[in-house]
């Protein structure tokens, strides 16, 4: 069936003449909706407890305090973001004050600051005194990791030294 140019002409008129109503709708609905959200976040008050920069009182408390059996333990303020590692040096850097540890998972390069406490076979050291093949026993690093505490057995010692336990953080 073939249908003439000016009945396709009536046609597509008659199309557009009952769309553009139901589209103009559309876009009033659509700009009324975004102003009844303002309102109402407008009307909406705070009742949420404004955040602080301060610890807990429970995380200040020592350490021998008893806990209430049940809650979840807080660190003290000075150790919170303190994170741990253990595994093998794979690269000394003195010159940018860098390590590179290897873990069965991960590399990871964290720096010395002046008051990092370094253990290299039982005895303070300094970063010169490390070598790839190192054992890390342990890393204790913060957030952009600078070393806190670092315990190293030498690669001729590995084998006859098992790992000690890491220390308590």
């Amino acid at each position: 069936m073939r249908i003439s140019v000016p009945s396709r002409l009536i046609l597509s008129a008659l199309l557009v003449a009952l769309a553009a109503p139901a589209a103009a709708r559309a876009q009033e609905q659509e700009q009324e909706k975004p102003k009844a959200k303002i309102q109402r976040k407008k009307q909406a008050p705070q009742t949420a407890p404004a955040q602080t920069q301060t610890a807990p009182a429970q995380a200040q408390t020592s350490p021998a305090a008893p806990q209430a059996k049940g809650k979840a333990t807080q660190t003290a303020p000075g150790k919170a973001g303190l994170r741990a590692i253990q595994g093998m040096v794979d690269g000394v850097f003195p010159e940018r004050n860098a390590v590179m540890i290897r873990t069965s998972t991960n590399e990871y390069q964290v720096f010395f600051a002046p008051q990092t406490a370094l253990i290299r076979g039982g005895q303070r050291a300094e970063i010169k005194h490390l070598r790839r093949g190192d054992r890390v026993d342990y890393c204790h690093y913060k957030a952009k990791y600078v070393v806190q505490k670092m315990s190293v057995t030498p690669a001729d010692k590995i084998l006859s030294t098992p790992p000690p336990p890491p220390p308590e953080l």
